[in-house]
């Protein structure tokens, strides 16, 4: 699916969501230029990868339920950035190249567009007609409520997440895992005609190991900047548990290399490559800078290796 579809798809549904009011462009603001739109690839991927009859059928659809599922798990994310970029949780001043949604239009008015984003995301999982339904809002609600996603950002705005390798896998298990993890099995809840355990439990660990992998790589492409903030110093896992971020790493990528090829999910692991193939780039280009601030205290050798080995599986091109 490409990414203009995506977006097409997105702005439909958030017109329709929308009231008429200068509110609005509160909203597009915040959503829209958006990022690579990794999450919604997913569910049209593994839709593509699971059952391509129904792909076919969803994606001239604008209110297909993989439509509504693709548009939903965007908007929520974008909600968590708003709201992840406010003074009272990050603080932070620019997102994706231009000025946070609470610098450009207000606090509150950023709160308010988070807040709203949050609703749509459940409003158009309420549109669907789809006799697995419930199960997509109980994965959804959970993995992104109080025991989940929320849940790991208390964890680093506590930052209990930097007192330990433990809580910091944690947190990135549930900020940055569990959206992906409803993007990847809730797809697969509305492709197959009927529950396959096995196959959901195989695809659930499939996206946390993506999950926590995305995260840990992006963690170490941080590093590629000379000079590093405050806030980088005191979060990046890379600087204070070397070891145990490289070991991690490498044995998760071991284990979604293992998991990638039992599932053959084909489409799903090209959107994978493309991610690595950037991440690569970054951190090759960059080596030296990265290992500078590392110390040369670990040997990121095998880390590369097995990105790009992964990238080199016939199977999946």
């Amino acid at each position: 699916m490409e990414a203009a579809k995506i977006e097409s798809m997105i702005i439909h549904h958030l017109n329709r969501a929308l009231p008429h009011h200068k509110m609005r462009d509160v909203y597009f603001y915040a959503v829209l230029p958006a990022g690579k739109f990794f999450r919604p690839s997913l569910v049209w991927s593994i839709a593509k990868d699971l059952n391509f009859s129904l792909y076919n059928l969803s994606i001239n659809n604008i209110n297909s339920n993989l439509a509504l599922l693709s548009s939903s798990v965007e908007l929520h994310h974008a909600y968590t950035l708003i709201h992840d970029d406010l003074p009272c949780m990050d603080n932070d001043l620019v997102r994706r190249g231009k000025a946070c949604t609470h610098i450009a239009y207000g606090e509150w008015q950023a709160l308010l567009a988070g807040d709203g984003l949050l609703n749509v995301s459940y409003q158009l999982i309420a549109k669907m007609n789809h006799p697995r339904v419930q199960e997509l809002l109980k994965l959804y609600s959970w993995s992104t409520g109080p025991k989940g996603l929320i849940h790991g950002q208390s964890l680093d705005l506590s930052h209990e997440m930097t007192e330990s390798f433990t809580n910091t896998i944690r947190t990135h298990e549930l900020k940055t895992a569990r959206l992906i993890q409803v993007s990847i099995l809730g797809s697969a809840l509305l492709a197959m005609s009927q529950s396959d355990r096995s196959i959901e439990k195989k695809l659930f660990t499939y996206a946390r190991l993506l999950g926590i992998n995305f995260q840990l790589i992006d963690d170490l492409s941080e590093l590629a900047s000379t000079n590093l903030s405050q806030h980088e110093i005191d979060v990046n896992p890379w600087l204070k548990f070397s070891d145990e971020s490289l070991n991690t790493c490498i044995d998760n990528l071991k284990k979604f290399e293992v998991l990638s090829v039992d599932l053959n999910l084909k489409s799903t692991n090209s959107i994978v490559n493309k991610y690595y193939e950037k991440m690569l780039g970054e951190i090759e280009t960059n080596i030296q800078t990265i290992h500078e601030h590392l110390k040369n205290k670990i040997d990121l050798a095998p880390v590369i290796f097995l990105m790009k080995n992964f990238c080199n599986i016939k199977n999946f091109n």
